[in-house]
């Protein structure tokens, strides 16, 4: 279509699917009925941790031809340095700082980092001058996962910016910032994180970030020289037909379902979920009957197969397999699925309760709470560092696991008693699933923020 306008979202995540690939679906499906063409680099040239480093897009396309075609810069690996041994040494000496080198070595590898931004920045204009790009979406750029991109994309925005003499045409979004993700292993080193790429002033860029004390931080640690608006992630809260998948379960209907969708890698602490299963079952043998408790849980079993295998032993140990089902990765209903595969929807649909019982530092959001509130469907979560900030001010009402940084164990008995109550209290259920869902309606947006 002539003039039609181009955007492309950019993921530091390196997953083909991931909570960031799933808001930047939302932005591109309202882009896209406004006359866009989006296009999706899903960061497999970017992040190293993910394990898909350089990889060819395979089925990928299939799930998102919806919205986007898939794209990725072309001829990184012909540039000297841009490789996996280079990126890990930088992430060692100059991130995590894991690796102490001589000041002149340093020196050196400060030298070619800036060597390398320069030319992949140079790849990354003749792509977007390809594309005829308008618009930029970069998901997770502050996120020191590859600061030389992260440098050659701030490098190319000017650069191309200027070029064609553009305003402001990038929204920079930061899910995930090093203070609050994998604090305890110091993935990201330690404060003020000095080689981390900071945000500059520009106007071609508007930061955001998700929620106040994320702005706060991030203002604060590029000294003020930007300004960042705070636009949450956005929920559909339109009640739509779903399919119970009970059936294909194997559950009945009058047991109990608590849905886990999640990366089954240990921060996730899918253990506590195992081991609630468990004692939820032991609470409903004492009290006679035949209900019994079951745990769905969604989620790539090969990202950290030993984790996995780890969680199978647990259920083992605990003689609880029968109560612990593992789907695999569902996809939300807006992808394509193959078959009459179902999703994370149906999921929740067929579900009593949504499981968000995560690490204290890991997440800074928590997008499965939000989707169990606006499916009208109760949660339970632990007090991680940033529930209170996202839900728990707003009144949102549920079972918490109280953790700290210092204190991030397994159930107590209190919070076990808790939740079997609330599970075996179907009015109360019901009640607070109706509560948190009208007052989501109007806290959580239900429609993606203006691009």
């Amino acid at each position: 279509m002539a003039g039609r306008e181009v955007a492309i979202f950019i993921s530091f995540d390196g997953a083909s699917v991931s909570g960031i690939t799933v808001e930047a679906a939302k932005i591109a499906k309202q882009l896209t009925d406004n006359g866009f063409k989006c296009y999706l680099d899903l960061g497999y040239d970017i992040n190293l941790s993910k394990g898909n480093f350089g990889r060819p897009y395979r089925l990928e396309a299939d799930l998102y031809h919806r919205y986007f075609e898939l794209v990725r810069v072309a001829h990184l690996s012909d540039i000297a340095n841009y490789t996996v041994e280079f990126l890990e040494n930088v992430n060692k000496v100059l991130v995590s700082e894991t690796l102490v080198v001589s000041r002149d070595a340093k020196a050196k590898i400060l030298r070619s980092v800036d060597e390398v931004a320069a030319e992949v920045a140079r790849k990354i204009e003749t792509l977007w001058k390809c594309l005829n790009v308008s618009k930029v979406i970069v998901e997770n750029g502050t996120l020191p996962e590859n600061i030389i991109y992260s440098r050659a994309l701030l490098l190319a925005i000017e650069q191309y910016g200027r070029a064609l003499n553009l305003g402001n045409f990038v929204i920079w979004r930061d899910h995930d910032l090093m203070w609050s993700s994998e604090k305890k292993s110091m993935k990201y080193g330690a404060p003020p994180y000095p080689y981390a790429t900071k945000p500059i002033k520009s106007r071609h860029i508007t930061y955001i970030t998700l929620n106040e004390k994320l702005r706060d931080e991030l203002e604060a640690w590029s000294n003020f020289e930007v300004e960042v608006q705070v636009r949450k992630n956005a929920y559909n809260f339109s009640e739509c037909s779903r399919r119970n998948i009970r059936p294909l379960l194997g559950i009945r209907e009058s047991d109990i379902l608590i849905a886990r969708t999640t990366r089954l890698i240990p921060q996730k602490r899918v253990d506590r979920d195992i081991d609630l299963i468990n004692r939820l079952n032991l609470l409903l043998r004492q009290r006679g009957g035949s209900k019994r408790a079951f745990l769905v849980i969604a989620g790539d079993k090969n990202e950290n197969y030993s984790h996995y295998i780890e969680l199978e032993r647990l259920a083992k140990t605990l003689d609880t397999v029968q109560h612990v089902k593992f789907t695999g990765p569902l996809h939300h209903d807006f992808m394509t699925t193959e078959g009459n595969a179902f999703t994370i929807e149906d999921l929740y649909y067929s579900c009593d309760l949504v499981s968000f019982l995560t690490s204290y530092d890991y997440d800074s959001y928590g997008n499965p709470i939000g989707e169990a509130i606006s499916q009208k469907r109760c949660y339970i979560t632990t007090s991680y560092e940033y529930y209170h900030e996202v839900y728990g001010r707003h009144g949102f009402e549920a079972p918490i696991l109280e953790i700290s940084g210092t204190c991030d164990e397994l159930p107590d008995q209190r919070f076990v008693d808790e939740v079997f109550l609330f599970l075996t209290n179907n009015q109360l259920m019901k009640a607070v699933a109706e509560k948190n869902f009208q007052r989501g309606k109007r806290v959580l947006s239900s429609s993606p923020f203006e691009v």
